[in-house]
Protein backbone atom coordinates (compact mmCIF):
# COMPACT_ATOMS: atom_id res chain seq x y z
CA UNK A 1 0.00 0.00 0.00
CA UNK A 2 1.32 3.40 -1.03
CA UNK A 3 1.98 6.72 1.05
CA UNK A 4 -1.03 8.21 -0.85
CA UNK A 5 -3.19 5.46 -0.12
CA UNK A 6 -2.59 5.24 3.78
CA UNK A 7 -3.29 9.22 3.27
CA UNK A 8 -6.78 9.00 1.72
CA UNK A 9 -7.38 6.60 4.57
CA UNK A 10 -6.76 9.17 7.27
CA UNK A 11 -8.64 11.96 5.71
CA UNK A 12 -11.48 10.00 5.52
CA UNK A 13 -11.54 8.69 9.04
CA UNK A 14 -10.68 11.82 10.10
CA UNK A 15 -13.77 13.14 8.12
CA UNK A 16 -15.66 10.98 9.69
CA UNK A 17 -15.10 11.02 13.28
CA UNK A 18 -15.65 15.10 12.10
CA UNK A 19 -19.38 14.38 10.46
CA UNK A 20 -19.66 12.05 13.76
CA UNK A 21 -19.03 14.83 16.30
CA UNK A 22 -21.22 17.28 14.35
CA UNK A 23 -23.96 15.19 14.02
CA UNK A 24 -23.82 14.66 17.97
CA UNK A 25 -23.58 18.69 18.52
CA UNK A 26 -26.66 19.22 16.25
CA UNK A 27 -28.32 15.86 18.19
CA UNK A 28 -27.57 17.86 21.80
CA UNK A 29 -29.17 20.81 20.60
CA UNK A 30 -32.25 19.06 19.89
CA UNK A 31 -32.94 17.06 22.46
CA UNK A 32 -31.47 20.07 25.02
CA UNK A 33 -34.71 22.04 24.06
CA UNK A 34 -37.47 19.95 25.11
CA UNK A 35 -36.41 19.83 28.86
CA UNK A 36 -36.82 23.39 28.69
CA UNK A 37 -40.84 23.08 29.18
CA UNK A 38 -40.63 20.57 31.61
CA UNK A 39 -38.07 22.97 34.12
CA UNK A 40 -41.15 25.30 33.52
CA UNK A 41 -43.67 22.64 34.27
CA UNK A 42 -41.65 21.40 37.40
CA UNK A 43 -41.77 25.34 38.21
CA UNK A 44 -45.22 25.98 37.72
CA UNK A 45 -46.00 23.88 40.99
CA UNK A 46 -44.22 26.48 42.84
CA UNK A 47 -46.65 28.76 42.13
CA UNK A 48 -50.00 26.95 44.21
CA UNK A 49 -47.58 27.23 46.59
CA UNK A 50 -47.32 30.67 46.64
CA UNK A 51 -51.39 30.78 46.24
CA UNK A 52 -51.48 28.43 48.97
CA UNK A 53 -49.47 31.05 51.21
CA UNK A 54 -52.19 33.59 50.00
CA UNK A 55 -55.15 30.86 50.55
CA UNK A 56 -54.11 30.46 53.95
CA UNK A 57 -54.40 33.49 54.86
CA UNK A 58 -58.02 34.04 53.88
CA UNK A 59 -59.20 31.38 56.78
CA UNK A 60 -57.37 33.08 58.78
CA UNK A 61 -59.70 36.22 58.62
CA UNK A 62 -62.84 33.66 59.32
CA UNK A 63 -60.67 32.78 62.54
CA UNK A 64 -60.36 36.17 64.01
CA UNK A 65 -64.32 36.69 63.12
CA UNK A 66 -65.18 33.34 65.64
CA UNK A 67 -62.16 34.75 68.14
CA UNK A 68 -64.42 38.22 67.94
CA UNK A 69 -67.49 36.33 68.47
CA UNK A 70 -66.47 34.17 70.70
CA UNK A 71 -65.26 37.45 73.24
CA UNK A 72 -68.50 39.03 72.12
CA UNK A 73 -70.44 36.11 73.54
CA UNK A 74 -69.39 36.45 77.48
CA UNK A 75 -70.96 39.85 77.41
CA UNK A 76 -74.21 38.53 76.41
CA UNK A 77 -74.11 36.34 79.68
CA UNK A 78 -73.89 39.45 81.82
CA UNK A 79 -77.22 39.24 82.36
CA UNK A 80 -77.40 36.30 84.21
CA UNK A 81 -75.42 37.43 86.60
CA UNK A 82 -77.86 39.56 87.76
CA UNK A 83 -80.68 36.41 88.51
CA UNK A 84 -79.01 35.27 91.20
CA UNK A 85 -78.95 38.84 92.83
CA UNK A 86 -82.19 38.89 92.76
CA UNK A 87 -82.86 35.38 93.92
CA UNK A 88 -80.96 36.79 96.99
CA UNK A 89 -83.36 38.95 98.12
CA UNK A 90 -86.31 36.00 99.36
CA UNK A 91 -83.27 35.51 101.61
CA UNK A 92 -82.88 38.22 103.03
CA UNK A 93 -86.67 38.67 103.53
CA UNK A 94 -86.51 35.13 105.03
CA UNK A 95 -83.65 36.15 107.69
CA UNK A 96 -85.94 39.33 108.49
CA UNK A 97 -88.96 37.27 108.91
CA UNK A 98 -87.25 34.71 111.45
CA UNK A 99 -85.51 37.96 113.56
CA UNK A 100 -88.36 38.54 115.40
CA UNK A 101 -88.48 34.58 116.78
CA UNK A 102 -85.11 35.50 118.73
CA UNK A 103 -86.63 37.54 121.60
CA UNK A 104 -89.22 35.24 122.00
CA UNK A 105 -87.01 32.22 122.30
CA UNK A 106 -85.10 34.79 124.74
CA UNK A 107 -87.93 35.67 126.61
CA UNK A 108 -89.13 31.62 127.50
CA UNK A 109 -85.67 31.34 129.57
CA UNK A 110 -83.46 28.72 130.52
CA UNK A 111 -84.78 26.29 133.46
CA UNK A 112 -81.22 25.21 133.28
CA UNK A 113 -79.25 28.46 133.16
CA UNK A 114 -82.08 29.78 135.62
CA UNK A 115 -81.11 27.16 138.55
CA UNK A 116 -77.44 28.66 138.41
CA UNK A 117 -79.01 32.30 138.71
CA UNK A 118 -80.93 31.01 142.03
CA UNK A 119 -78.14 30.08 143.77
CA UNK A 120 -78.43 34.03 144.92
CA UNK A 121 -81.74 32.94 146.29
CA UNK A 122 -81.30 29.72 148.12
CA UNK A 123 -80.05 31.38 151.46
CA UNK A 124 -83.13 32.88 152.11
CA UNK A 125 -85.58 30.87 149.89
CA UNK A 126 -86.08 27.06 149.13
CA UNK A 127 -87.76 26.35 146.19
CA UNK A 128 -87.73 22.56 146.08
CA UNK A 129 -89.95 21.90 149.20
CA UNK A 130 -92.39 23.58 151.07
CA UNK A 131 -90.15 25.09 153.89
CA UNK A 132 -89.91 28.59 155.15
CA UNK A 133 -86.51 30.11 155.22
CA UNK A 134 -85.57 33.89 155.93
CA UNK A 135 -88.16 34.19 153.53
CA UNK A 136 -91.29 32.06 152.29
CA UNK A 137 -90.53 28.95 150.10
CA UNK A 138 -91.04 29.70 146.41
CA UNK A 139 -92.06 26.17 145.18
CA UNK A 140 -95.32 26.96 143.39
CA UNK A 141 -95.38 30.59 143.50
CA UNK A 142 -95.62 31.56 139.38
CA UNK A 143 -99.43 32.05 139.72
CA UNK A 144 -99.85 31.74 143.37
CA UNK A 145 -101.27 34.97 145.62
CA UNK A 146 -99.37 37.03 147.18
CA UNK A 147 -98.57 36.97 151.41
CA UNK A 148 -100.17 33.50 150.84
CA UNK A 149 -98.13 30.96 152.48
CA UNK A 150 -99.20 29.60 156.25
CA UNK A 151 -96.79 30.06 158.49
CA UNK A 152 -94.93 32.74 157.28
CA UNK A 153 -94.48 36.31 159.15
CA UNK A 154 -94.74 38.70 155.80
CA UNK A 155 -94.12 42.49 155.75
CA UNK A 156 -97.29 44.99 155.95
CA UNK A 157 -96.51 45.92 152.55
CA UNK A 158 -96.56 42.57 151.23
CA UNK A 159 -99.90 41.73 153.42
CA UNK A 160 -101.47 44.78 151.81
CA UNK A 161 -100.59 43.56 148.32
CA UNK A 162 -102.37 40.19 148.98
CA UNK A 163 -105.25 41.86 150.45
CA UNK A 164 -105.53 44.04 146.83
CA UNK A 165 -105.69 40.71 144.80
CA UNK A 166 -102.04 40.57 143.59
CA UNK A 167 -100.69 37.24 142.44
CA UNK A 168 -97.67 36.27 141.16
CA UNK A 169 -97.84 36.39 137.65
CA UNK A 170 -94.58 36.00 135.40
CA UNK A 171 -94.74 39.36 134.94
CA UNK A 172 -95.14 40.82 138.32
CA UNK A 173 -92.33 38.53 138.78
CA UNK A 174 -90.30 40.16 136.32
CA UNK A 175 -91.21 43.32 137.80
CA UNK A 176 -90.34 42.28 141.30
CA UNK A 177 -87.53 40.70 140.70
CA UNK A 178 -86.01 43.43 138.47
CA UNK A 179 -86.69 46.17 141.37
CA UNK A 180 -87.95 44.73 144.74
CA UNK A 181 -88.12 48.06 146.61
CA UNK A 182 -89.78 49.57 143.96
CA UNK A 183 -93.09 47.01 143.21
CA UNK A 184 -93.27 46.51 146.91
CA UNK A 185 -92.37 49.78 148.72
CA UNK A 186 -91.56 48.97 152.51
CA UNK A 187 -91.46 45.76 151.59
CA UNK A 188 -88.80 43.06 154.41
CA UNK A 189 -86.66 41.14 151.66
CA UNK A 190 -83.16 42.97 151.47
CA UNK A 191 -81.74 41.51 148.19
CA UNK A 192 -81.63 44.61 145.65
CA UNK A 193 -82.57 43.01 142.31
CA UNK A 194 -81.39 41.28 139.77
CA UNK A 195 -80.19 43.43 136.18
CA UNK A 196 -79.83 41.25 133.46
CA UNK A 197 -82.84 40.30 131.93
CA UNK A 198 -81.72 37.25 130.70
CA UNK A 199 -81.34 36.28 134.17
CA UNK A 200 -84.71 37.03 135.19
CA UNK A 201 -86.58 35.24 132.39
CA UNK A 202 -84.28 32.34 133.66
CA UNK A 203 -85.20 32.35 136.70
CA UNK A 204 -88.76 32.47 136.53
CA UNK A 205 -88.57 29.48 134.03
CA UNK A 206 -86.74 27.50 136.77
CA UNK A 207 -89.35 28.20 139.03
CA UNK A 208 -92.16 27.39 136.69
CA UNK A 209 -90.67 24.04 136.74
CA UNK A 210 -90.47 24.19 140.70
CA UNK A 211 -94.09 22.84 141.31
Amino acid sequence: MTMRALVNIAVSLALTLLLIFVLRGFAGLIFSEPPAPAAQEAAAPAKPAGTEKTGAAKPSEPAKTETRQAEAKPAETKPAETKPAGQAKPAEETKTAEAPAAPAAAGAGDPAAGAKVFKKCKACHYADKEKNKVGPYLKGVVGRKTASVEGFRYSDAMKAKGAEGLVWTEENLKKYLADPKGFVPKNKMSFGGLKKPADIANIIAYLKTAK
